[in-house]
Parts: C-alpha cells; structure tokens; sequence
C-alpha cells in the first residue's frame, strides 16, 4: 500500500511540474540572452580586438596613390628596362 500511497500524493503535487518547466524556462531564456549578446555586440572578442577595431592601425610604409571612399586607388607601376 504505500507504493499507492506515493503515486496518490506525487499526483497530487502538480505544481511541481509547473515550477520546474518555469525554472527550466527562465534559464534557457537567460543562456539566448547572453549568445544573443555576444553575437551582436563585442561581448565575444577579447580586449585587444575591441580597441583595434575602433581606431585603425597606422599603415607600415607609405602608400602611393589616392583614396577614394577609404579605398585605395594605387597608380600603375612604371616598367623597368630590361637589361
């Protein structure tokens, strides 16, 4: 009899079902939050990646030609005699 006894009261118990899918359902929403986060905003770089993409690095060797839109149009190179 008190194996009945158990499913009677564990029936009887519903709202634990209920708080377990709430509980289930808030964290999943807070794991999205955070992927979502990280996705669409710099939460996933590291620090140096954050900084870097703010200012642009300085160019190692002049450049020959002109910018237009930020691109760079480079001039034709002048051919060299053959020896």
């Amino acid at each position: 009899m008190g194996r009945l006894d158990n499913i009677i009261a564990r029936n009887r118990r519903r709202n634990q079902l209920r708080e377990r899918v709430v509980v289930s359902l808030v964290f999943g929403a807070i794991v999205l939050l955070l992927i979502a986060l990280a996705v669409f905003t710099d939460l996933g770089l590291p620090p140096d990646a954050r900084n870097a993409g703010a200012r642009p690095a300085a160019p190692a060797r002049a450049e020959h030609g002109t910018r237009v839109d930020g691109v760079l149009l480079r001039t034709a190179p002048t051919p060299r005699p053959a020896h």
